[in-house]
């Protein structure tokens, strides 16, 4: 993840991310991280997460060496 948005695999700036999201009672108001654009626009609720490849250890369908495979996720 890099503060220039050229260097990310979407091309976009970082955003704010919501750990918890609000809309399934999260209490803070404040974003607790940063995620890629796509991924954090993906990741809607977070009520997937636990499908995420950096957690399953599994590539999405694109097998390959480029790390911004295992980001993107296949939802």
């Amino acid at each position: 993840m890099y503060r220039d948005k050229t260097h990310n695999p979407d091309s976009r700036t970082l955003e704010a991310d919501h750990s918890k999201a609000r809309s399934i009672h999260g209490t803070s108001h404040l974003a607790d991280r940063l995620l890629h654009s796509k991924c954090n626009r993906e990741r809607g609720d977070g009520s997937r997460d636990h499908q995420r490849p950096a957690l399953t250890g599994k590539q999405t369908q694109t097998s390959s060496n480029d790390r911004t495979k295992w980001c993107r996720l296949d939802w």
